[in-house]
């Protein structure tokens, strides 16, 4: 799976450590030294993700990514953080900025790669959703770039299953002060509640007691019901390897206990800020089938739906 890659950081050798990790992966690697020039090489080439460096001169890597997600020709493209900073608060400023996930420095190169082509697999879904949707603008169907840029996150449905109430009992309060939320204490359920609660968010406790959580995480992704339903791991600190299985099966993020309650609705407004976005593409493009098949005048189906 192969991608174009922006990486943003105003030390060279920072830079040319990640350009060759990337393109020992067969990565396209486009490189920025600054924030400004950042922000001009993504309005001008089609990036798939962008590694962005936050402590940087003039524009740090915070107002870049702030700028990237507030534009509607861009926000679609992922943003990940490689930093130094590794303070609870500092994840939550980049997320608020609209970043879709965080590398630390040192960044492990196992870790890197996963995330690379975690996210280059949504982005290519995405990707296809908006050419779809891009054809329907002709023939008069509103795109959904502005209102996801305006998009909070907030007011989504979630499903939290976790079956340890020293854990649930303190999630759900946080999570409910933003969302509609139902706890799910029976993994052998959640799979069934999930496919038929129409949830924009999937929360998963990756240390179930008698259940496999990557398996629950793996069924939602393979069920149709709940193929496009984000996910949201969450697991101790020691679970690095589980987590990267978890990526590669279709996980959306992580976080890792003990969970701060600001990261958790930061990253579950990012996660429902996205399942609206697709859902509205998707959307544009049923629509554009149906007004295409669709006579405007009597509302009977027209000769192209006998082709």
């Amino acid at each position: 799976m192969s991608a174009r890659i922006l990486v943003v950081d105003d030390v060279p050798a920072n830079v040319k450590l990640l350009e060759a990790r990337l393109s020992a992966e067969y990565f396209d690697v486009l490189t920025a030294s600054n924030g400004a020039e950042a922000l001009a090489v993504s309005a001008r080439a089609e990036c798939d993700i962008i590694l962005l460096d936050v402590m940087m001169p003039d524009m740090d890597g915070f107002e870049v990514c702030r700028r990237l997600k507030s534009s509607p020709a861009t926000h679609f493209i992922p943003v990940v953080m490689v930093t130094a900073l590794d303070s609870p608060a500092d994840r939550v400023r980049g997320l608020e900025a609209g970043a879709d996930d965080f590398l630390t420095k040192p960044v492990s190169d196992i870790v890197l790669i996963a995330r690379v082509r975690s996210l280059t697999r949504l982005k290519m879904m995405t990707d296809e959703l908006r050419m779809r949707a891009i054809t329907s603008l002709e023939i008069g169907v509103q795109a959904p770039e502005r209102s996801a840029v305006a998009d909070t996150g907030k007011g989504g449905r979630v499903l939290l299953v976790d079956d340890r109430p020293s854990s649930y009992e303190r999630l759900a309060p946080v999570l409910s002060t933003e969302h509609t939320v139902d706890v799910e204490t029976n993994p052998s359920e959640a799979l069934f509640r999930a496919a038929d609660g129409d949830y924009d968010l999937l929360i998963v406790s990756l240390g179930l007691d008698e259940f496999d959580g990557l398996r629950l995480c793996s069924q939602a992704r393979s069920l149709e019901r709940t193929r496009h339903v984000p996910i949201l791991a969450i697991a101790d600190a020691d679970n690095n390897t589980r987590l990267l299985r978890g990526l590669e099966i279709g996980v959306n993020d992580y976080l890792l206990r003990p969970v701060d309650k600001n990261e958790l609705l930061a990253r579950a407004r990012t996660q429902i800020r996205k399942r609206r976005y697709t859902d509205h593409l998707r959307d544009n493009v049923q629509n554009s089938i149906e007004m295409a098949i669709t006579d405007a005048l009597t509302g009977l189906h027209n000769r192209r739906y006998m082709e």
